[in-house]
């Protein structure tokens, strides 16, 4: 339930292929969740606090630990004022923290009130916690209006962890919603928002563009999972990497033009925007050797078809890739 989950998938590079993450992927170290500054607190003595007969009073960002129920998991919301407050409070001046979200919460004594809550965190809240159940909210107080205290939630708990009496089927969906936890060949991240920039890994060639929303799934890791770009990175060594982005919204670089197969990218720069999804979903298939598929449906579909060939070798988990290693160079600075 932390913030810090958009961190935790290949944090090595991650801000380069989500470059609306700049500002939240650190080190592992860096990126906890503080806790202990959070201040136990009442929701019933926070909403007896004075109100102003009009306008709003500013707050500095008090941070709060507040034990509640959960009444409406909500969705979206109007965070225009908001957004205000936390630049002039200082509290967000970038506006990076992506917020559209609402959940409405009930005080020990009944009473409710719509706090926001951060896409990064609102991603899982609804799928964790259910209506009627207790959670503890880590919010910081932004404003005070007419209506009540105005809160933005940063991390949650449930009053019990969830457990599980098995493991996860392998036929329910990952959370990119395109394949079954069996058939997923890669990693997701939560991009928090639709729009956000996707850049590509490393220095490389476009070799696949599907513009299709409704992209066909021939075989199960190939399709199914609408837009999407191929590019393949050659080393110093001769090593080839493809790599795929998946579950695109606006196939468009940084002068908005669409990618074409052939056209040639910066480690960085930017090939497309995550959709409506709000999740990228991330693959590397390393050409090596044993990393090769001999699949008869694969062959029969796709053997001899030049911008398909990426999609022979297996995918590798991207969290234990090291590209350098593969490359044969040296490391590169943070």
């Amino acid at each position: 339930m932390s913030v810090t989950r958009a961190a935790r998938p290949f944090a090595r590079w991650a801000s380069v292929v989500v470059l609306a993450f700049a500002v939240m992927v650190g080190s592992p170290a860096a990126a906890e969740f503080n806790y202990a500054r959070y201040q136990e607190a009442s929701l019933d003595e926070l909403l007896a606090l004075p109100r102003p007969a009009n306008g709003v009073d500013i707050k500095a960002g008090a941070p709060l630990k507040l034990e509640v129920t959960l009444v409406n998991a909500g969705g979206s919301c109007e965070t225009g004022f908001l957004r205000r407050a936390m630049t002039m409070t200082g509290f967000d001046r970038t506006g990076a923290i992506g917020i559209s979200n609402c959940i409405t919460v009930r005080s020990a004594k009944g009473k409710q009130l719509k706090v926001f809550v951060q896409d990064i965190v609102y991603g899982f809240l609804p799928r964790e916690v259910k209506v009627g159940g207790r959670l503890t909210l880590y919010a910081v107080h932004v404003y005070t209006s007419a209506e009540g205290p105005g809160l933005l939630v940063n991390e949650f708990q449930t009053a019990q962890p969830a457990t599980s009496a098995q493991p996860p089927s392998e036929t329910a969906m990952s959370s990119c919603g395109c394949w079954s936890l069996r058939d997923h060949p890669g990693i997701d991240v939560d991009a928090g928002k639709e729009g956000a920039p996707v850049g590509v890994m490393e220095d490389g060639e476009v070799v696949k563009v599907e513009s299709a929303d409704q992209a066909p799934a021939d075989l199960p890791i190939v399709g199914g999972c609408g837009r999407y770009v191929v590019l393949k990175h050659t080393y110093p060594n001769g090593a080839v990497l493809f790599t795929r982005y998946v579950h695109l919204g606006r196939l468009a670089d940084a002068k908005g033009a669409m990618p074409a197969v052939g056209a040639r990218f910066k480690r960085g720069d930017k090939i497309a925007e995550v959709g409506p999804s709000r999740i990228l979903h991330v693959e590397l298939r390393p050409v090596a050797l044993g990393n090769t598929t001999a699949d008869a449906a694969w062959l029969k579909q796709y053997d001899g078809i030049a911008d398909m060939e990426w999609s022979r070798y297996e995918p590798v988990d991207p969290r234990k890739f090291d590209p350098d290693a593969f490359g044969g160079r040296a490391k590169r600075g943070k």
